[in-house]
């Protein structure tokens, strides 16, 4: 996949916890500390979860709205308003990263299956 493209492959939500998840144990070795709820956590247990999320007073996913458009991405891609690219001063996703979840959104945000998770996909 080239950045800025939709995968290959269909994306699910085992997958879009795997990068998230990921970025915030990054996030974690990094700063040596656990995140402040509400402003440095970008994690989910579930899909539905992430659904009704709140980033800084703005729905991470609105219904209807493209992947991209989407607050939770801006916020990973640029940051919104102001506040900065997320999470909170890095390391941030790759371009790739996004891309996946991007289409995972634009796909209806499917759960699919497990063994998805892996990565890559």
């Amino acid at each position: 996949m080239r950045d800025g493209q939709a995968p290959e492959h269909p994306v699910y939500w085992p997958r879009i916890k795997v990068i998230l998840d990921g970025i915030m144990e990054r996030w974690k070795a990094r700063w040596g500390r656990e995140p402040y709820p509400g402003i440095h956590e970008y994690a989910w247990d579930t899909s539905q979860q992430l659904a009704a999320a709140v980033l800084s007073g703005y729905r991470a996913i609105e219904p209807g709205v493209p992947g991209r458009e989407t607050h939770l991405v801006r916020s990973l891609m640029r940051g919104v308003g102001n506040f900065g690219k997320m999470p909170l001063q890095g390391p941030y996703l790759p371009v790739a990263e996004i891309d996946e979840i991007v289409a995972w959104m634009d796909a209806g945000m499917p759960e699919g299956p497990a063994e998805d998770a892996k990565e890559g996909g």
